[in-house]
């Protein structure tokens, strides 16, 4: 039997002692939902070889891009105007120019 200075004592923190295991509680609970969540992440992970994998892929399809963008560029509707027009002006000037020439774009 506690003696009732004691018995006071324990009433008097009993509601902050539930508070401290309420808070304990939800840590565990957290802590539990975190690595669960570390295992999931884990998953998304790829592989060494998955990685290798999907990386020629990406550098594949940026070669194509890079191509495609390379013949637009080179075949543009307006560059092949562009070209008519330097050519018909080398053929037959319409002006004497002599600060201005007209030279065919070079592409490498």
């Amino acid at each position: 039997m506690p003696l009732p200075e004691i018995e006071e004592i324990l009433a008097k923190y009993k509601d902050e002692e539930e508070k401290v295991d309420d808070l304990f509680k939800q840590i565990e609970k957290q802590d539990d939902a975190k690595d669960e969540g570390d295992e999931g992440q884990k998953s998304k992970f790829l592989s060494y070889e998955e990685a290798k994998e999907r990386n020629k892929a990406i550098l594949r399809d940026l070669e194509t891009v890079k191509g495609n963008l390379r013949s637009k560029a080179i075949f543009s509707p307006t560059e092949m105007q562009w070209e008519r027009i330097c050519k018909r002006y080398q053929e037959e000037p319409a002006l004497p120019v002599t600060t201005w020439r007209c030279n065919m774009p070079i592409f490498v």
